[in-house]
């Protein structure tokens, strides 16, 4: 235990590597200090609500295009007025404030259903809420000036962000993922003169020394820039297209990886391979599609034309043909043949993968291309992911009941046994809350540490500054400075949070010792809220990583399967149907990733093995691969003259993997594994000839079950899976 606080305490101060957002932090000082300095002057009563409406509407800016943050700011706007307004009135009327606050509260967060947008909105509506109901009104006007001034800041602040001064938050993270696209395709042109022929070994070394690193680093900069941008902003549209992105960047360099190899052993082996000269054109061709790519994706697809994708695997096949039937420039052994095959399979997946890619680049700024199919589509229910998540299984709702639950608990113990600001216990509780048990115990780190931090500052800063002119510049920049380091560590943003509004507190009450009371309250609020996710619906991660983890070995055995009845009938009427079922074992692979990154950040009551998790999950992703390469080229394999057991080997396999999902899912031993290699049969599968690909697929195959199945593996004895006899082996 003492080992994990001390990583959890190396994560609070952890940093993630990207710039503060500078021009975003001095844009949310404008709105909300400018309408406190005007109504100041103006000697406007309560000018503070416009400062925490400027505040939350500025906080609802979650990046995107302009009509999703107009939506998200507006929605915010909205909310954050009607909820102050709700919690000003019933703040009156202490026998139903009670009730009403967990079921205004319990609504604000089950809001999440619909997206990390409407989850900040809801958030900040409880806490205006809240903050209005601690602070009751004695007069329905009140009550309505308060909303209105709460609204008309969020609306300053909303006009800023979108009509005077609009940001492009997105800028380090396009220029990031463009970067990686660049370097793919300098790589490509370098492995593209080497297949020309006559270069020496060390020149492939050279090249892979050269390039392979920084592609790496290129790769892992845009997946912490961009993991640090939507960590800190929440968005789901741009976003989700520039993972993509990263995403396809990081296939394409994994397909070059693989071409580079299958070439050098062509060059190495033959000195000048047939088509050498065509894989090189080709290639170029493909450098200078994701150059153009590069360029597009970091302009938000303000393309002078789209990339060229007039380039694919033709022409080498047609070398491949004519060395076949007509013995020019020379006849391929079979060995070779059967590599230059593969080479031109990989070909063939680069194109697809870079004209995926232009589609998804030229779709950040709305383009589209024009579509084969044109879709029909429909649009989602606004009641639909209400009724989906009522259930106790759902994540949303269990959290959402543990929010209200706890936050009510934190009103009713504040207005009893709290004096002064009660409403920061509450305020604490809401932010600290997460859905999972991880993510709770590490912000809740995060906020009492930068809580204490802030409240010290407050206190120096209070003893030796006392005018509220000064005070008022030195909160525009603590609000400047606490929303630009938002994407760096919620700890750092919370020091700057406290002392901005602990010393907005004390310019209107001028009580200078409220910095006390703020760290004293935060740790009410900490302590709280960590005792209630433990105690209240909690599903600590490590019960639920094996069932996501059953769920994608599940989807990869569908897809399996799909996959080789597809191919078993020459692969036809059925790419929607693969389609939909790659991508469902794609998400399910990515909810476990995401799964055992939350069980890594959660503090573990007792010790439990991670060797094996991490084995089942690199080797889940790596079957996924090894599947989908087999299904990226299947039509070429011949799976009929192999029929018979390659029908047995991927019943047997289907069946290993249900077993395994099982094993996985109930924590119980799976059963003793059938010896591959008997059920592959060498004599099934021809050394020359198109199915030796197919063998040497299969059994890459074999080889991730059988390691899945190790790490599986923990005690017992079953009986293997046998595969079924054939109809000649069939007893009488």
């Amino acid at each position: 235990m003492l080992r994990r606080l001390v990583e959890h305490t190396k994560e609070v101060a952890r940093f993630a590597p990207v710039k503060p957002a500078v021009m975003a932090g001095v844009r949310a000082a404008i709105a909300t200090i400018l309408p406190v300095v005007v109504a100041s002057a103006l000697h406007l009563p309560d000018a503070l609500w416009l400062s925490v409406g400027g505040f939350n509407t500025s906080f609802a800016d979650r990046g995107g295009s302009y009509r999703t943050r107009a939506l998200s700011m507006s929605a915010g706007l909205l909310a954050g007025a009607l909820s102050a307004l709700a919690g000003g009135w019933w703040g009156h009327h202490p026998l139903v404030a009670i009730p009403v606050a967990f079921v205004w509260i319990t609504a604000c967060s089950y809001a999440g259903v619909f997206g990390a947008a409407a989850n900040v909105v809801g958030n900040t509506s409880a806490s205006a809420f809240v903050i209005s109901m601690a602070l009751p009104s004695s007069s329905l006007s009140e009550v309505l000036l308060r909303a209105g001034l709460l609204g008309l800041g969020g609306l300053w602040a909303l006009v800023l962000s979108l009509v005077l001064w609009p940001i492009r938050p997105y800028r380090p993270a396009r220029l990031a993922v463009s970067q990686c696209f660049q370097r793919v395709a300098d790589y490509a042109g370098a492995v593209g003169q080497l297949s020309r022929g006559g270069a020496e070994g060390t020149a492939w070394q050279a090249v892979i020394l050269g390039h392979h690193g920084r592609i790496r680093e290129a790769l892992e900069v845009a997946g912490s820039t961009l993991a640090a941008t939507r960590r800190g902003r929440g968005e789901s549209g741009r976003g989700e297209r520039l993972l993509v992105l990263l995403q396809m960047a990081d296939a394409l360099f994994r397909t070059m990886i693989a071409l580079g190899d299958v070439m050098e052993s062509l060059v190495q082996e033959h000195r000048e391979t047939p088509g050498g000269a065509e894989v090189a054109r080709t290639l170029a061709a493909f450098s200078a599609t994701l150059q153009e790519l590069a360029r597009i994706t970091e302009t938000e697809g303000r393309a002078r034309s789209l990339p060229s994708l007039e380039w694919g695997a033709a022409s080498f096949k047609a070398v491949l043909v004519r060395s076949d039937t007509l013995g020019e420039p020379r006849p391929l052994e079979g060995s070779e043949r059967a590599k230059c095959l593969h080479a031109a399979r990989l070909l063939e997946r680069l194109r697809e993968f870079s004209e995926a890619a232009v589609r998804m680049a030229t779709g950040l700024s709305g383009e589209r291309l024009p579509s084969r199919r044109n879709p029909v589509v429909q649009r989602p229910s606004v009641l639909g992911p209400l009724r989906d998540n009522l259930s106790m299984d759902s994540v949303v709702l269990r959290h959402a009941l543990r929010v209200g639950f706890t936050t009510t608990l934190a009103i009713g113990l504040s207005a009893r046994f709290i004096q002064s600001h009660g409403y920061w216990v509450t305020i604490t509780v809401l932010t600290i809350m997460q859905p999972y048990t991880g993510a709770t115990f590490l912000k809740g780190l995060q906020r009492v540490a930068g809580t204490m931090v802030g409240g010290i500052l407050a206190v120096v800063v209070a003893s030796w500054l006392h005018e509220p002119q000064a005070i008022l510049v030195l909160v525009f920049l603590t609000v400047a400075i606490s929303i630009a380091v938002i994407p760096l560590n919620y700890g750092l943003y919370t020091v700057f949070l406290t002392l901005t509004f602990v010393l907005l507190a004390e310019v209107g009450t001028g009580d200078w010792g409220l910095a006390r009371v703020r760290i004293l309250n935060t740790l009410i609020g900490g302590a709280l809220a960590l005792a209630c996710t433990w105690l209240l619906w909690e599903r600590p991660e490590r019960e639920l990583f094996p069932k996501q983890l059953a769920a994608a070995l599940r989807a990869n055995r569908d897809y399996f399967l799909l996959v080789f009845s597809t191919g078993l009938e020459g692969g036809r009427g059925v790419d929607e149907a693969l389609s939909e079922a790659q991508r469902k074992m794609g998400l399910e692979t990515l909810n476990a990733e995401a799964s055992f990154q939350r069980l890594l950040s959660e503090p573990r009551r007792r010790t439990e093995p991670l060797e094996p998790l991490m084995t089942l999950l690199t080797y889940t992703r790596r079957l996924a691969a090894s599947v989908i390469s087999i299904a990226s080229s299947f039509q070429y394999l011949g799976m009929e003259r192999s029929r018979e057991r390659l029908e047995c080997f991927v019943g047997v396999a289907g069946r290993v993997l249900e077993d395994l999902a099982e094993a996985v899912s109930t924590g119980r031993t799976p059963a003793p594994l059938v010896d591959f290699e008997e059920v592959l049969g060498g004599h099934a599968f021809p050394p020359e000839g198109t199915d030796s690909l197919l063998g040497i697929q299969l059994e890459r195959v074999a080889r991730h079950l059988t390691i899945l199945h190790g790490a599986a593996s923990r005690r017992g004895d079953r009986t293997p899976f046998e595969c079924p006899p054939s109809p000649a082996k069939a007893p009488a």
